[in-house]
């Protein structure tokens, strides 16, 4: 099965480092784009934040998920 999941850049970075983390997602490499802050290292850069992430990551890996809709203003 083939999904294309289309982000608004502001989430991309996000995105991208929770589905690397995923061992069943495979993800086509993309030309580069400009240059834009990363989201992730930021995130990361708290240690609440970065818990929270994990944590978040952790209970995907033991099939623990919730489904949540992006709000429609972004």
């Amino acid at each position: 099965m083939k999904i294309t999941l289309e982000v608004p850049d502001s989430h991309a970075g996000f995105l991208l480092e929770l589905l690397r983390n995923l061992p069943f997602v495979k993800l086509r490499e993309q030309p580069a784009k400009t240059a834009t802050p990363d989201e992730t290292a930021h995130l990361l850069s708290s240690p609440a934040n970065a818990e929270r992430l994990y944590a978040a990551l952790e209970r995907d890996r033991r099939g623990e998920r919730e489904t949540h809709a992006l709000p429609a203003s972004i």
